[in-house]
């Protein structure tokens, strides 16, 4: 009998993606890669913040390789986990710096996640840090940091004042050191402007680095902010992403209710169904809460399922940016909004290297498919 055939990388890293998930199947090991396989691999898990999960599933056998593979990912994993305690001293340096001042924040993402719902921090690797303030104070919270830090912001705002009013982040980093961004919402745009701001800073889930006491998200909300990072947070998304929702769905147990309750409340229903949907779909759990039943069965209403297209694919940039208009109520804040995302500041523009004309002429060109179909067309050298 011939040997089976080796899976296709995209198998493989899903294989990776899932290992050690409670309630998916352990499937038999093959042989180790070739070296060029291997390469790709490794190149693969670390764009997918897989590496961690790579090195779990070397270790238990479910993924076989040489000892000079072996040795290569221990290598890459120690660079990724040294990085890791540089953004842990960062989130405490930025936590002690916020609560000076009175001012709330929680731990989002891979620095909240690794300690929170994962058995072994290792296997969730971040890459840098991510905080939630309250919509108000972004630009407050960001003048602390960096006064206190030496960090500064990456890039301009779109317009004074459209950060703490309609915004998602602060991007801010010192020469050298991981990036810190300052979030006020879940994502830019539409799905972003849904979202009940006040409901975030509910009692979160507390969890401790070093002995500092931080907080984070209540399981429920970090269910459907995980939905978010999964659907939208990348194009394509990454595959970490992915397992996080399950992670948290199958380890944090969140009461349905509540994570029910909240996705109608910011109309993130049908971002939580995908995201629920595509991790069950890829990871294969054997294990079904009832959140998986109501996903599989879940239909959007039709204004709900454009607004979550318009945050998927090449064109996001801007169609996300044209869906706000659906949901900001008033007229003088659709045109303040309109006006700052047609128009930046200049200082916005110099800060992405873009001119007037050139951030026009990028917008329109997103929105028109045979352009984008043209440029996936052409070879590549």
């Amino acid at each position: 009998m011939e040997d089976p055939a080796p899976p296709s990388p995209s198998v493989l890293l899903a294989r990776i993606a899932a290992h050690g998930l409670p309630g998916t199947r352990q499937v038999s090991a093959l042989g180790p890669p070739t070296d060029d396989e291997f390469t790709g691999l490794l190149r693969q898990s670390e764009h997918h913040r897989l590496l961690g999960l790579l090195g779990a599933a070397v270790i238990d056998e479910a993924v076989l390789v040489t000892a000079g593979q072996h040795d290569r990912i221990e290598e890459q994993l120690q660079a990724w986990l040294a990085h890791a305690l540089r953004v842990e001293r960062l989130l405490l340096d930025a936590a002690d710096a916020l609560d000076a001042e009175g001012l709330e924040h929680r731990v989002l993402k891979g620095a909240a996640l690794a300690h929170l719902a994962y058995p072994d921090p290792s296997w969730r690797v971040f890459g840098d840090l991510d905080l939630l303030v309250p919509g108000d104070r972004l630009t407050r919270s960001a003048s602390v940091l960096a006064r206190a830090l030496g960090v500064s912001r990456a890039e301009a705002e779109l317009r004074p004042g459209f950060d703490d009013r309609f915004g998602k982040e602060a991007l801010l980093q010192a020469p050298g050191g991981p990036e810190l961004d300052l979030h006020r919402t879940f994502a830019q745009g539409a799905l972003g402007l849904t979202i009940e701001l006040g409901d975030l800073f509910v009692p979160g889930q507390a969890f401790t680095v070093g002995e500092h006491r931080l907080q984070a998200l209540p399981p429920s909300q970090q269910l459907i902010h995980a939905a978010y990072a999964a659907v939208i947070g990348d194009w394509p998304p990454r595959l970490a992403s992915v397992r996080d929702v399950a992670q948290i769905l199958l380890t944090l147990d969140p009461p349905l209710a509540e994570v029910l309750d909240f996705a109608r409340r910011w109309r993130a229903e049908a971002m939580l169904a995908r995201g629920v949907t595509m991790a069950w779909d890829l990871l294969a759990p054997t294990v079904q809460p009832p959140l998986v039943g109501w996903a599989a069965s879940y239909r959007a209403p039709r204004v709900d399922r454009l607004l979550l297209a318009s945050h998927i694919g090449p064109a996001r940039g801007t169609t996300r940016h044209l869906a706000a208009l659906l949901v900001i109520p008033g007229l003088s804040d659709r045109a303040a909004y309109l006006r700052a995302v047609t128009w930046p500041h200049s200082d916005y523009l110099r800060s992405r290297g873009l001119d007037r004309r050139r951030h026009l002429r990028r917008a329109v060109e997103r929105l028109r498919p045979d352009r984008r179909s043209a440029r996936r067309r052409q070879p590549t050298t």
